[in-house]
């Protein structure tokens, strides 16, 4: 009997290993550094702060488009400069960006005259699951638009039609956001309402995300929101940090441009160390 356990053991301990890949998260931080500008060609790559988690690299760059343009539709996303300036997170500077220029508040992430987003590019296909807010200027009321992905290649960004968005989809609206450097952060691309919202699908992945300033102009097959209330009013943020998990460790999963393929459902995996299981079986009961 105790052989017999010690040949199950085996097969028992592979399937809890394999149903378990895939639940960790992985962490980002982009706080107290200084990035190249969009356009770059060595832009700052940061590296997950959990390697067992996930082992993509991410590199930003910054976009803005003006706002009347973008409600007139006529708008399209020009290179902006990421900056740090001391405090948390990322902050983006662009042209005209409102009278002060690149000074507090509008060398946040804002829609203040322009609106302004930080572009993420992984080495792989991720699914986003928070983003953390370093600075902001409002503690729980700043609203974030997030894009990923879908078009065939890689996006080019710059002189895209931002109301339009072709190749991207809109994954969701997030009204009234907070001040949060502890992930998990801000949830986002949930399965599930979060508050007042109409939560999205969730499980989306890609190796391109966009993550904006709330505008009402943004348009998308999949306009989602979670909680709050959403509006244009004078939303300023610093990108601190985002988390996720690389798209392949979970079964399932829509990982867009940049997909490596899913795991096998875990229903799937059960039923193959049950077969395996009644091999072992069958074979303790003809030695006996």
């Amino acid at each position: 009997m105790k052989a017999l356990i010690t040949r199950l053991s085996a097969p028992v301990t592979l399937l809890v290993g394999l149903l378990a890949c895939g639940a960790a998260q992985a962490n980002w931080t982009f706080q107290n550094t200084t990035v190249s500008p969009v356009g770059s060609a060595t832009p700052t790559t940061f590296t997950s702060q959990n390697t067992s988690a996930s082992t993509a690299t991410v590199q930003l760059a910054a976009a803005y488009v003006t706002n009347t343009s973008l409600a007139a539709g006529t708008g399209t996303w020009g290179a902006a400069t990421l900056t740090n300036q001391g405090s948390l997170g990322q902050g983006v500077c662009s042209t005209s960006d409102g009278s002060s220029g690149c000074v507090n508040p509008d060398h946040a992430v804002d829609n203040n005259v322009n609106t302004e987003g930080v572009l993420l590019k992984f080495s792989s296909s991720v699914i986003l699951s928070s983003i953390g807010l370093g600075w902001t200027n409002s503690s729980t009321s700043v609203d974030v638009s997030l894009f990923r992905w879908v078009g065939n290649g890689d996006p080019t960004l710059l002189g895209a039609n931002a109301k339009s968005m072709s190749g991207w989809e809109l994954v969701g609206n997030y009204g009234d956001m907070k001040q949060d450097t502890t992930p998990l952060y801000n949830l986002v691309n949930t399965n599930q309402a979060n508050g007042s919202g109409t939560g999205g699908s969730g499980n989306k992945g890609s190796s391109w995300w966009l993550i904006s300033a709330y505008n009402s102009a943004f348009t998308g097959a999949s306009q989602t929101r979670d909680g709050g209330t959403l509006d244009n009013g004078n939303d300023y943020f610093k990108l601190y940090g985002v988390t996720g998990t690389t798209c392949s460790k979970v079964s399932g999963a829509d990982c867009g441009t940049g997909g490596r393929g899913t795991l096998p459902e875990p229903a799937s995996l059960a039923l193959a160390s049950v077969a395996l299981l009644g091999v072992l079986g069958v074979r303790r009961r003809r030695q006996a």
